[in-house]
């Protein structure tokens, strides 16, 4: 696939949201269906022969740490968007995606700021809406109104454990991942920790 820039959250937000994104379907057959993975919004993707410095130059000096806010859990049609949470393009974000496409390409911004919660593959759609149902089931899908939702992250069985919602994060850093072959395959390259005004 290529080299991404990652947003990704805090370890503690991060942490939360890996209890989302261990939900199964139990019934998937194919391999390379809900594989585990850093949650991340993907800011960039380019070809794995761009230079390290080339990416780490990309980003806009003392970049500060940005805003997350999510907008809704959708199912998608595509491996990378299977089920997913689209987020807010909010002023801060946008920012930061307009600079990276300025100087990599325009082409290289996906169009949907997006945090996926599971890979399914395209050989069996049907579980992307088995696992949208599934959260909803467990109460993991909280409708805030307005465009706005939040995830339970709590632990433990529906009907026994306290709410932890999450409605958005602060992502801190951008990571360099080099995505190429299948997920577990990917390495991240760098870190790069964002400034605190």
């Amino acid at each position: 696939m290529g080299t991404s820039l990652w947003l990704v959250p805090s370890q503690e937000a991060a942490s939360k949201l890996e209890i989302v994104m261990k939900t199964e379907t139990g019934t998937s057959q194919s391999p390379s269906s809900f594989p585990p993975f850093d949650p991340h919004i993907t800011l960039v993707t380019v070809p794995s022969t761009t230079s390290l410095d080339e990416l780490r130059a990309a980003i806009p000096a003392d970049q500060p740490v940005v805003p997350v806010t999510f907008k809704r859990v959708e199912i998608g049609h595509k491996y990378f968007m299977s089920v997913y949470v689209t987020v807010h393009h909010a002023a801060e974000l946008n920012a930061l995606r307009d600079a990276l496409g300025k100087a990599l390409g325009e082409q290289t911004v996906p169009p949907v700021a997006h945090v996926s919660l599971f890979y399914i593959d395209d050989s069996e759609p049907e579980e992307r809406q088995k696992a949208y149902d599934i959260l909803e089931k467990e109460g993991r899908i909280v409708d805030r109104g307005e465009d706005h939702v939040a995830l339970d992250c709590a632990d433990g069985e529906p009907e026994s454990r306290e709410p932890d919602l999450l409605d958005g994060f602060e992502g801190s850093e951008i990571w360099i991942a080099v995505c190429d072959g299948p997920v577990p395959t990917w390495v991240v390259k760098d870190r790069i920790k964002l400034s605190r005004l």
